[in-house]
């Protein structure tokens, strides 16, 4: 019997998870699965976060190997960040420890979005790049604003997809489609996408006040999701 296009994308979606899973418990296969797909632009696209970077104490969310890490505290930044995964907790710390940026042991911690080890009201600024499906869940963004500080920011490079402009993109669109499926990143005026991009992360329902920000490059388009927790609440 034929799938239906429900059934399909459901599969599709368990596969891309399953898949990412994998990648992501192996630092190394992790460094190819974002490089080469992407012409090199996934640290790009993960630095599209830090001028938009509030306040001075800075929570990371999924800090995976630390790049980010690293450019925040580089910048001088206050920051900690925790990973659901052990691998990438130790890839982290040695990624400071090389770059010779100033960290301790509780800089990067193994630890859940679900179960933030941080005080109410701890950050000024909480970041995730490209996040695994959690950060749909309104129950885990209650818990990001809850360390959130009044008139705090949640900055989430939600996506991002290179243009297939000449056969060499037009490959490295086949090969990421392939790996993660089809990337659903609006392009400038298209409100239909772009009002899907928002519901797809319910930032309102968090008590946050939600902004989306679509930015071009030159052969890729990324797609921000902003929440402003408010002074006031």
């Amino acid at each position: 019997m034929q799938q239906q296009p429900s059934q399909r994308s459901a599969w599709r979606a368990r596969l891309v998870l399953s898949t990412f899973d994998l990648l992501y418990h192996s630092p190394p296969l992790y460094w190819l699965a974002s490089t080469i797909p992407f012409a090199g632009q996934w640290r790009t696209w993960q630095r599209l976060a830090l001028p938009r970077l509030r306040g001075r104490d800075v929570l990371e969310i999924g800090c995976g190997p630390g790049w980010l890490l690293g450019d925040m505290l580089a910048a001088g930044y206050q920051c900690h960040a925790v990973d659901a995964s052990p691998q990438m907790v130790r890839a982290a710390q040695a990624t400071l420890a090389r770059r010779k940026l100033p960290h301790d042991a509780a800089t990067v911690q193994l630890a859940r979005v679900q179960a933030l080890p941080f005080p109410d009201a701890a950050f000024d600024c909480v970041v995730s790049t490209f996040p695994a499906p959690y950060i749909a869940d309104p129950t885990n963004l209650r818990e990001i604003a809850r360390v959130l500080r009044p008139g705090g920011r949640l900055v989430i490079v939600e996506g991002a997809s290179l243009v297939p402009r000449g056969p060499l993109l037009a490959l490295l669109v086949g090969i990421a489609r392939l790996v993660y499926g089809r990337a659903v990143v609006a392009g400038p005026g298209d409100a239909a996408q772009l009002a899907a991009l928002r519901r797809r992360i319910p930032l309102a329902e968090a008590g946050l006040v939600p902004s989306q920000e679509l930015v071009t490059g030159p052969f890729w388009r990324a797609h921000l999701a902003l929440g402003e927790k408010p002074i006031d609440g």
